[in-house]
């Protein structure tokens, strides 16, 4: 019993060791894969332009939809929903340019850089806000009481481009008159 103490220890820590080796190879060996062009940081795929482009559609159907637009409603709209689509083209735009400095693999831009560039976009989004509010104004002018509370609902789940309490054109609408309480 003695004899088979004294040896377990010596025949054990090798034992390990072999183990061991060839899991740290392997992990020394396996590079960093990083995401595929095609994928969002949360690993989904990215839909493509045409989807993007087909589930907008449906966004837009699914509004007029909804309202029940009569035929100068539909006029008064076509303005806002143009205002729509332009602002999601640009936000696409923005953000093919994004990834596509980050592919190039450059260093940061500097704070002072990064302030200038967060101004042009402030001021860029003021004057898109401006077109959409006076393309807007008419359009809910025109709406039923009805049609206004289903307005606030169903514009607001169109969502901006920062997800459901986005500030896209769509956040005044959050608590519009009309609109339910949340």
């Amino acid at each position: 019993m003695r004899r088979m103490k004294s040896r377990l220890p010596r025949l054990l820590a090798p034992a390990l060791l072999a183990a061991a080796v060839p899991v740290t190879y392997a992990l020394a060996q396996a590079p960093a894969q990083p995401p595929a062009k095609a994928e969002t940081r949360a690993g989904l795929p990215r839909p493509s332009p045409e989807m993007l482009t087909r589930l907008q559609d449906g966004r837009m159907a699914m509004i007029k939809e909804t309202l029940k637009l009569n035929e100068a409603q539909l006029k008064l709209w076509a303005p806002v929903e143009s205002q729509m689509r332009t602002a999601a083209a640009e936000r696409e735009k923005a953000r093919a340019e994004r990834e596509q400095l980050r592919a190039q693999g450059g260093a940061a831009p500097s704070l002072p850089d990064r302030l200038e560039r967060a101004s042009q976009r402030m001021a860029r989004r003021a004057e898109q806000m401006k077109a959409f509010a006076d393309a807007f104004k008419p359009f809910y002018a025109s709406l039923s009481d009805e049609q206004k509370a289903l307005a606030g609902i169903v514009l607001r789940e169109t969502r901006g481009h920062h997800g459901p309490r986005g500030h896209g054109h769509r956040w005044a609408m959050h608590r519009g008159s009309g609109a339910p309480r949340q």
